[in-house]
C-alpha cells in the first residue's frame, strides 16, 4: 500500500493509521541508507579529509531544509533540528569511512 495524503484520508482507525506510520518509518529508513551510501562515496571520492566538514555545504543543506519544509507546511524548528544532527551525524560517519578508506 501506497501511503498517500489521500490514502491517509481515508484511514479510520489506529490499527491501520499505525500500520501506515510504520510503512512509511520503513521507507525513511530505506531513504536514510542510500542518504549513508553517499556519504560513504564522498568519503571514496574526498581525497582531503579536511573537505569532510564542509560548513558551508551544511549551511546549504540546513536552508534547504527550512524551505522545504516551510512549503510542506511542518514545522520548520523541528525539521531544522533533525537535520542539524543527521548532518553532523553524516559528517562522523563520512570521517569514520574516510579513515576506514585509508587504513
Amino acid at each position: 500500500m501506497l501511503v498517500t495524503p489521500e490514502s491517509i484520508d481515508q484511514i479510520h482507525d489506529m490499527k491501520h493509521l499505525r500500520k501506515a506510520v510504520d510503512q512509511l518509518d520503513a521507507q525513511l529508513v530505506d531513504l536514510f541508507r542510500l542518504r549513508f551510501a553517499c556519504m560513504g562515496a564522498a568519503a571514496r571520492i574526498k581525497q582531503d579529509r579536511n573537505a569532510v566538514r564542509d560548513e558551508n555545504r551544511k549551511a546549504e543543506v540546513l536552508q534547504n531544509i527550512k524551505s522545504l519544509a516551510e512549503k510542506a507546511a511542518i514545522p520548520v524548528p523541528v525539521m531544522a533540528a533533525i537535520w542539524e544532527m543527521l548532518v553532523e551525524t553524516s559528517i562522523s560517519y563520512e570521517l569514520q569511512k574516510w579513515d576506514q578508506i585509508r587504513k
